[in-house]
């Protein structure tokens, strides 16, 4: 597949630079959108396979960690006062009393990193999430009257997270391409110092590959479960520039020395 060619090349083949920049821009296009795809769609799939796995499924989920519920008066009426860890980091506080905040006794032994979201009879509240809603309204909408009606919703939650991942892979995509544009002009002030010059389709696809080894190794970080350094990512884009404009250099003086 000419996709892991280009990429060969890009990786280990300053002086293949000259020839890279002159592939059709369609070619380019399909090359950086298959890397932007494959990285965003890991990073974004992470979390809801993450999900699946810790919970076993929506119906397990709800069934170990929601207790038993009905509704009277579109109130959400508990039992008694329970407070559970999810493996969604989270911790979920069900309190039969109307107390709609926080309290000190709901932040008693919970997990610093962990976001609480409390369910009251009749709000759902997180001061990590900046939450503080009534929750009749999600009652009338759904007709939900006991935890048997939230099992039956699946189907619902999962068109939802779809569409969440759906908008999630397509921002991080739209992100990534306005970073390339943004970068691209930058190596143009960049290319200056070296007395050459690029059009804007030539800065987009230097840009493109350039970016081939930081993309690798992100999806390496990501793999071990840690951020990539962002010294690590302008130091490689630095360090191939110079190369890559050497081997431009060069090429160019020895079509001079041809064309003499």
């Amino acid at each position: 597949m000419y996709i892991f060619k280009q990429a060969k090349s890009a990786i280990l083949y300053f002086d293949k630079y000259p020839e890279l920049l002159k592939t059709k821009l369609s070619k380019v296009i399909f090359y950086t959108l298959f890397f932007i795809f494959l990285s965003n769609f890991m990073y974004s799939s992470y979390p809801f396979i993450s999900y699946y796995i810790g919970t076993k499924g929506f119906d397990n989920f709800v069934e170990k960690y929601i207790p038993n519920f009905k509704i009277e008066n579109e109130k959400v009426i508990f039992n008694k006062y329970t407070k559970t860890d999810t493996p969604l980091g989270m911790t979920f506080i069900f309190d039969p009393k109307e107390n709609n905040s926080i309290t000190k006794e709901d932040k008693k032994d919970v997990n610093e990193n962990n976001v609480i979201l409390k369910f009251t009879p009749t709000h759902i509240i997180s001061s990590s999430l900046n939450l503080n809603m009534e929750i009749a309204p999600i009652l009338k909408t759904f007709n939900i009257q006991n935890k048997s009606d939230i099992i039956n919703m699946k189907g619902i939650i999962i068109m939802a997270n779809v569409i969440v991942f759906i908008f999630i892979v397509t921002s991080f995509i739209i992100s990534d391409l306005l970073g390339i544009i943004m970068l691209s002009l930058l190596i143009g002030f960049l290319a200056k110092s070296y007395n050459l010059k690029f059009t804007n389709f030539g800065l987009f696809k230097l840009t493109v590959y350039v970016n081939t080894v930081p993309y690798i190794l992100k999806l390496i970080f990501f793999f071990l479960g840690i951020p990539m350094p962002i010294f690590i990512y302008i130091g490689i884009i630095l360090a191939y520039l110079h190369f890559i404009f050497k081997a431009i250099l060069i090429e160019s003086k020895a079509n001079q020395l041809n064309a003499s």
